[in-house]
């Protein structure tokens, strides 16, 4: 996915920045977890804005996706609101990030004015409180399993995740390339302890590429940490396989891939964030028995870019 936000410690009240820039930003992204088939939520938002600044690429530039920023920011999941602690914008969209011009944030300072060539993000954090994003004992409903786990999508998290923070991660992408899907994945690890893995997120052709524009991309996603009182591969913020493997090839997103990774929960010290972006060229392969067809897909990676960082957890 893509997008961005914030992440407090203990108590999630609105903690917000807003960061004027000179290029806007675009946006896409969320955690999950849980076991069984899963079932497309039919209020899926694309979670994708983009908006093109008209530069060329610099001659002596490769085309590529070259890092920005990245952070674990404050969460717009509130306890203290209505709906357990979430309110979206009316096209169901998280409240931040929220890039200008935009309907959902158009004004700026006192007396307001218009807000334009900025990003709204969450407070950026490298101290976390680790009983609030041990999501097996901070509220979560555990086994988390409401509409299959979609810690991803906006809607479904509402009400029975508890976030701490999300995962921002900026780029610019300088490819020109619309044609080959976008992949996004998040990896929280503690060593060699692994307490969230999104899976290999699928979200199709790359709307953020244009000729001879410049995109700045955030990728998104509200997270907490650990088991959620589950075992085995693919548990609690270990995500499973979402729209996989496939009964025809895509034509909606996401398809999420899990890694058949195992979570443990968190415990106090450092944990390091890495986030991977891909552009790569899906082949999907198709296999009909017994009147079931099954559809996987492997990649060819194009582009490529990880970005990792550590936030502390006490």
């Amino acid at each position: 996915m893509i997008r961005l936000g914030s992440r407090s410690s203990t108590c999630r009240s609105f903690q917000v920045i807003a960061l004027c820039t000179f290029v806007v930003f675009c946006a896409c992204s969320n955690l999950a977890v849980a076991k069984t088939q899963l079932v497309a939520n039919p209020n899926v938002q694309p979670q994708a804005q983009s908006q093109a600044v008209p530069l060329t690429k610099p001659a002596t530039l490769p085309p590529g996706l070259y890092p920005v920023s990245q952070g674990f920011v404050h969460s717009p999941y509130n306890p203290t609101l209505s709906n357990n602690g979430w309110v979206n914008n009316i096209d169901g969209s998280e409240l931040w990030p929220c890039f200008t011009p935009s309907a959902d944030c158009p004004t700026i300072g006192d007396p307001p004015i218009p807000f334009s060539g900025g990003l709204v993000i969450g407070t950026p954090r490298f101290t976390v409180s680790l009983s609030a994003c041990n999501g097996t004992t901070n509220g979560t409903q555990v086994p988390y399993t409401w509409d299959q786990g979609e810690t991803w999508n906006a809607f479904a998290i509402n009400d029975y995740y508890v976030p701490c923070g999300q995962i921002n991660a900026l780029y610019e992408d300088w490819t020109s390339d619309s044609t080959d899907d976008m992949l996004t994945s998040y990896v929280v690890r503690q060593g060699l302890r692994v307490i969230a893995d999104s899976g290999v997120q699928d979200w199709g052709p790359n709307t953020f590429a244009g000729t001879g524009d410049l995109f700045t991309i955030i990728t998104y996603q509200d997270f907490n940490f650990g088991a959620l009182g589950q075992t085995g591969p693919n548990n609690g913020n270990c995500v499973p396989n979402y729209n996989y493997p496939a009964a025809a090839i895509p034509t909606s997103y996401p398809v999420i891939i899990a890694d058949n990774r195992t979570c443990v929960d968190p415990v106090a010290g450092l944990a390091t964030i890495t986030v991977r972006n891909e552009l790569a060229t899906p082949t999907w392969t198709c296999k009909t028995t017994s009147s079931v067809t099954s559809c996987k897909v492997k990649y060819a990676v194009k582009y490529a870019l990880e970005q990792t960082w550590n936030i502390y957890l006490h």
